[in-house]
């Protein structure tokens, strides 16, 4: 029987996914202590849409943790500039790479301390590298860093990596990889201690997240205090900034955009490729560890359809997690896995799956992201159609870190990743793709060695070639199926237009006003 490929318009999205939920109360802030009063004007609320599950900045890729705790209470050695996509000095004022590519000297900044007055020094530089290193400590850092063999302190404000191979991408890497304080590790995940604009004031789980600035910075923000609150509803948030409860909202979805633009809110924004969404799948777990399951899912949903419906145009319909704005970007990738629901089940039938012998697979995805929400739906209705029994279940984000990262027991989930666009490398060491550490549990033969030999290649033409192999074996394989990619949205007001919003998923709020 031939199945047909259809198309989803907005209107029918819209019914499958069944409304808009109800507005949420916006929880009560807490009033801004008289010391950050006195050190800054003002203070920025911000509507997010799920909590964090951890303050250890070493520990979770969580984006709403990249983009609250991680960029204020703490720093990197270099920042990505969002212009210009190359590292900029951040607790490392200078630095050297050695003509052979051994070795990379990085100079410290002078002066900084601790939020607790203690001075930092190269020490705290070379135990948080060698933490992230450890492997008891579990860092989904580690393959950032995979190929630094040795790293000490020359001096105070000296710090001197040896690597095992060359690393053209060892800034980007670096950029992602937060400057803890030894003393600080065993409360770490109640009162964390950073270097950065901003200290930790208070975390009430579900409720809101709270820091304030530091004024013996560097570059002291501002504004007295930024306080994150967890609003689950997308609506509430929208009607938090028309209302001016909010001053900003982080990490907003297509329609939120579009109805911000209606009334009259500004939109701040990244650069169109910074983000992908995508299918995440267990490819441990049986039948998804046959790769033609996998092939079969990637050509049962409709990139382009859910581009216009969910993300009215603002998302760039595409299979591969490399933008096409990379040198390393492989062209023919364009044309691959059109949806197509007769080769869909073709596939399934290949691999044992009819309506006779359904596919059963559950699809996990985020309390608060639509946007995902609305992926999963849009791959269950599809399947379902061919006669497979596809169900979705919504998580609160600390309970689908434990399904999906901490405790693995899932068939299918969504998420999303930062590109990495400063650097390829990021990219295929990121939590997504990272050989010996991924979410997809996918490590083939020849991947590890792909990957190593790609991040160290110096010839720019071999490398751009090295990691083109590296996206046809990962478009053969399909551990993981890409959608689209995205600009990071978020909206302020007038004073919040000065946020700088990294590549990285490293943000600088310093120059934010209120």
């Amino acid at each position: 029987m031939t199945i047909g490929t259809v198309h989803l318009n907005r209107a029918q999205f819209l019914r499958l996914l069944g409304g808009t939920a109800a507005a949420a109360m916006l929880p009560v802030g807490l009033a801004m202590s008289p010391a950050a009063l006195a050190q800054g004007s003002g203070e920025l609320i911000v509507g997010i849409s799920s909590d964090i599950n951890t303050l250890d900045p070493q520990m979770s890729p969580n984006d709403v943790f990249r983009h609250t705790i991680r960029s204020t209470v703490f720093e990197a050695l270099v920042f990505i500039n969002p212009d210009t996509l190359k590292a900029d000095p951040m607790l490392a004022e200078s630095w050297e790479i050695a003509p052979d590519g051994l070795t990379a000297t990085f100079k410290l900044e002078s002066g900084v301390t601790w939020h607790d007055g203690s001075p930092f020094t190269a020490a705290d530089v070379v135990y948080s590298l060698k933490r992230v290193q450890n492997k008891e400590v579990g860092s989904p850092f580690a393959p950032q860093l995979v190929a630094v063999s040795g790293v000490e302190a020359v001096d105070d404000l000296t710090v001197k990596l040896t690597l095992a191979n060359p690393v053209p991408g060892i800034l980007a890497n670096l950029a992602v990889i937060q400057i803890v304080k030894e003393a600080n590790i065993g409360a770490i995940n109640t009162a964390p201690i950073g270097t950065g604009p901003f200290k930790f004031a208070s975390w009430a789980p579900g409720d809101h997240i709270r820091v304030e600035r530091f004024a013996e910075h560097r570059n002291a923000p501002q504004i007295g205090a930024i306080e994150w609150r967890i609003v689950p509803d997308s609506q509430a948030r929208l009607a938090g900034m028309q209302d001016g409860t909010l001053q900003m909202v982080a990490l907003v979805e297509g329609k939120d955009v579009v109805q911000a633009q209606a009334a009259g809110i500004e939109v701040i924004q990244t650069k169109p490729y910074i983000l992908y969404e995508n299918f995440n799948i267990n490819t441990k777990r049986a039948p998804f560890d046959d790769k033609r399951v996998r092939q079969a899912l990637a050509h049962a949903f409709d990139r382009e359809s859910y581009a216009k419906a969910v993300w009215f145009g603002l998302a760039r319909p595409t299979i591969n997690p490399v933008p096409q704005e990379m040198a390393t970007y492989w062209p023919e990738s364009a044309s691959m896995y059109p949806f197509d629901l007769d080769k869909s089940a073709a596939l399934l039938a290949e691999a044992g799956f009819s309506k006779d012998n359904p596919l059963k697979m559950e699809i996990l995805t985020i309390q608060g992201f639509d946007s995902l929400k609305s992926m999963a739906l849009i791959l269950q209705d599809n399947l379902n159609r061919l006669g497979h029994q596809v169900t979705v279940r919504e998580l609160e984000v600390t309970v689908w870190l434990d399904r999906v990262l901490n405790k693995p027991d899932y068939d299918v989930t969504t998420d999303n990743f930062n590109t990495g666009p400063e650097d390829p490398a990021s990219m295929f060491n990121s939590p997504n793709l990272a050989p010996t550490s991924n979410v997809n549990y996918w490590n083939p033969d020849g991947y590890a060695d792909l990957v190593k030999r790609a991040g160290a290649e110096l010839d720019h033409a071999k490398q751009i070639e090295l990691y083109q192999e590296l996206q046809k074996l990962l478009l053969d394989e399909m551990p993981q199926i890409t959608v689209n990619h995205l600009p990071l949205f978020f909206l302020g007001n007038e004073g919040a237009k000065s946020l700088v919003i990294g590549p990285s998923g490293i943000d600088d709020y310093t120059k934010v006003t209120q």
